[in-house]
């Protein structure tokens, strides 16, 4: 009688377990918005950058959420995108963290990473484990992709790319450049630009006179430079972030250091950098750029448009009137993240992050952030293309390619 009293306990208790776990799976499959995470830096070293990739990850969301949401075909029914976040501190182990949390805690469905390619690769850690995609908009280190991620799709071009553009241009330039010097930070976005520019630059005919690296969180790059300027390169070419670049284009110009060419890297692509280093520093120097807010490329010149119907100058002013600012590539690879998604999910007709992964691999579309398209095999982006600027007198212009610019490059660097 006690065995069979057990027996039937034990079916009750197996039975109750599978309605639980059925209820549950109901649940999920009556799910009724699309929740996408973010682990973004909202203070610490890269808090200027992280909030403008909040804002224009926000901007997506309300986009779409005014268009009724995003169609799932599976479920026959547009959806609204829900997107909860959460400050990382600029720090690897609150990314871990905030990351285990977004998608053990509040089960969201996708995941946009956070800024730099360190915090990226801890924040892939957790993702790859867990089974969830994760869009990268500002994780371009070329060791991301190489490491056999299945989930992790890129917005950006590859950082050893991003001079590419930037020596086509030197080859142009007269008085020719012939001798370079780079100066990098030790962090694996800015290694893996410089280890693009040691295989680019002989290739396209320039002499590498000098090669320093810098740690990271550097307060002094005095000695660096007196170094550079007792070789007195033709161009020098920096990979830093816009802290570090900011100190590098300060200190120089405090020691006279007056190359033809100067460039640091995505550093003053930020809207702050004039402010920053004040017109001494920043006058005439360089950056490699994601996007600008230019009126290229045109919704009605690309079959294959997809997202909001504007231009880069009208994606700019949208920002501003939302936001009351004005915004670099930072703000716009957010959205241009959240664009890459929406298309997965509408062409896989899926939430099913396999489905949405699959789909992704015929995506070749063009968008107010430019072309995207990715490898079928890795997720790197492929079809995105870097924009040169330079700052003249308090502005910062497009000056390459030439379908895109807006002024002529100011060559050799004047005097400061």
């Amino acid at each position: 009688m006690l065995k069979r009293r057990m027996t039937f306990w034990g079916i009750i208790a197996a039975a109750l377990i599978t309605a639980v776990l059925g209820t549950a799976s109901g649940l999920e499959a009556q799910k009724d918005e699309i929740a996408v995470g973010m682990a973004i830096s909202l203070s610490g070293k890269y808090d200027v950058l992280g909030s403008r990739n909040l804002q224009g990850a926000r901007m997506w969301a309300d986009w779409v959420n005014e268009q009724r949401g995003i169609f799932v075909k599976e479920r026959g029914k547009r959806l609204p995108v829900k997107l909860i976040w959460y400050d990382d501190k600029s720090d690897r182990d609150t990314v871990v963290q905030l990351t285990e949390k977004l998608i053990v805690e509040d089960r969201v469905d996708f995941i946009i990473g956070p800024y730099g390619s360190g915090l990226n690769l801890a924040a892939l850690a957790v993702t790859e484990r867990h089974g969830r995609m994760m869009l990268i908009h500002s994780g371009a280190s070329d060791n991301i992709w190489d490491r056999g991620y299945k989930y992790a799709i890129g917005v950006l071009t590859p950082s050893s790319g991003y001079y590419r553009s930037t020596l086509t241009m030197l080859k142009t330039l007269e008085p020719k450049v012939k001798t370079v010097a780079l100066i990098t930070e030790d962090e694996p976005f800015n290694r893996t630009i410089q280890a693009g520019l040691m295989r680019l630059l002989p290739k396209e005919g320039f002499r590498i006179v000098m090669n320093e690296v810098y740690p990271e969180n550097a307060a002094d790059l005095s000695s660096i430079l007196t170094r550079v300027k007792a070789i007195n390169p033709d161009a020098i070419l920096t990979s830093s972030h816009f802290r570090d670049g900011a100190l590098l284009a300060t200190q120089a110009a405090e020691r006279g250091v007056l190359p033809k060419f100067f460039a640091l890297g995505s550093a003053p692509s930020t809207l702050e950098w004039w402010k920053t280093v004040g017109p001494k520093g920043a006058n005439a120097t360089v950056a490699t750029s994601q996007w600008e807010p230019v009126d290229s490329p045109k919704p009605t010149a690309h079959p294959n448009w997809y997202g909001p119907k504007v231009t880069g100058n009208g994606f700019h002013e949208w920002f501003k009137k939302k936001w009351g600012a004005e915004t670099d590539f930072r703000g716009v690879q957010t959205f241009a993240s959240g664009l890459v998604l929406q298309w997965g999910i509408e062409r896989a007709g899926s939430l099913n992050v396999d489905k949405v992964r699959r789909a992704l691999n015929d995506m070749d579309i063009m968008t107010f952030y430019g072309r995207s398209k990715i490898d079928p095999k890795t997720g790197l982006q492929e079809g995105h293309e870097m924009v040169v600027t330079q700052w003249q007198n308090g502005k910062s212009v497009v000056v390459w390619p030439p379908e895109l610019a807006e002024a002529v490059l100011v060559y050799p660097m004047p005097a400061r």
